[in-house]
């Protein structure tokens, strides 16, 4: 770490446990984010704030008007721009030193390992059950964490999956897509978002226990957040022979 990298983190590397080798930790980490909306934003701005090394971020969509309620990592002049650009433009603006992989590609079936590769680390910020599950079966068949978020209107949930020690996302969650786009304030992204991003930098410089097993739910109207335990499948065709 240089000088001016000691000043930017400063306030982080004080943290019992923390300092400079968790740090390093993450400078040398790749972390995989699925998806620059709602919950990619507040993920991608604070990994790079906190100084994850490389992100590659993976969305095949461009910016439009009606992302910018909840997509705080793009502006009004990202309009009809690539979105993994524009992300890639924010993060950068914040941290330079991060290296950003955008990938303006959409997740499929044929090319999902070859788009996660090697990283430490996945991100489910997508916003369709199909994915989610294509997504949530390579990581299973390569053994590579996924935090999972999810949001709509003023509710969320998240959830650390690590094959085979906890529930892959098929174990409890049904591959049912809406055809309607959900409805989502955009102050829940930033919840969830931000949510997911601390279950990642906990991880990533191993301080603190992940959310594994646990499927934690917040409900922005009430301002409850309350925690279920999840158990695996046995007859789970993604995971139950694990």
């Amino acid at each position: 770490m240089n000088r001016e990298d000691f000043t930017r983190f400063s306030r982080q590397l004080k943290i019992k446990d923390w300092g400079e080798a968790a740090q390093n930790r993450l400078y040398s980490s790749t972390v995989v984010i699925a998806g620059s909306g709602g919950l990619g934003s507040p993920v991608i701005l604070y990994l790079t704030a906190a100084g994850v090394g490389n992100l590659k971020i993976i969305d095949y969509d461009t910016v439009e008007l009606s992302n910018l309620n909840r997509q705080i990592i793009h502006t009004t002049s990202s309009i009809d721009h690539p979105k993994v650009l524009s992300a890639s433009e924010s993060a950068q603006s914040i941290y330079p030193a991060v290296n950003i992989i955008p990938v303006e590609e959409k997740i499929t079936a044929q090319n999902c390992n070859d788009l996660i590769g090697t990283a430490d680390l996945i991100i489910d910020c997508l916003d369709n059950f199909k994915t989610r599950h294509i997504l949530n079966k390579t990581a299973v068949e390569n053994s590579i964490p996924l935090i999972h978020g999810g949001i709509e209107q003023f509710q969320g949930q998240v959830t650390f999956i690590h094959s085979p020690d906890t529930p892959c996302l098929t174990c409890f969650l049904p591959q049912k897509d809406n055809p309607e786009k959900p409805q989502v304030v955009g102050a829940t992204a930033g919840i969830i978002g931000s949510i997911q991003a601390q279950e990642a930098l906990k991880y990533l410089t191993g301080i603190g226990p992940a959310l594994k097993n646990k499927l934690l739910f917040f409900d922005g109207l009430s301002m409850e957040i309350e925690k279920m335990n999840l158990t695996k499948n046995s007859s789970c065709k993604v995971c139950g022979k694990l």
